[in-house]
């Protein structure tokens, strides 16, 4: 008796190729990167927040986030954050990577602390 091989079980068999071959290099240290986004959310939450700011340490993968009512208030936000990070980590922060916005790190003209970079 000669069974047909089904097309869809073989399908089903396939072994897939990982999407990446070698994992994302991840820095060394505590704080030397962290990633940040601005989302906004369709409804409002219970306290009127329309947006929120997420963090992300590199080195962990922590992540902090923060509800806000308005955009304006992300530099609030991002100095609390900062103050509270270095203060649990026991290290200074060193580069901001900002979503669709670029790298921002050491020092700038508003804030003492950062440089914004291209």
């Amino acid at each position: 008796m000669h069974m047909e091989k089904c097309h869809d079980c073989l399908v089903a068999k396939q072994n897939r190729v990982a999407f990446c071959p070698t994992p994302p290099m991840r820095t060394k240290n505590a704080l030397k990167l962290v990633h940040t986004d601005v989302c906004q959310v369709d409804a409002k939450s219970h306290a009127d927040a329309q947006y929120f700011v997420t963090f992300i340490n590199d080195y962990s993968r922590k992540l902090w986030a923060f509800t806000l009512k308005t955009k304006d208030q992300v530099l609030s936000v991002f100095k609390e954050f900062q103050a509270r990070a270095e203060r649990e980590i026991g290290h200074k922060l060193k580069v901001i990577q900002i979503e669709n916005e670029g790298i921002i790190e050491g020092r700038s003209k508003n804030n003492p602390s950062l440089k914004v970079s291209g």
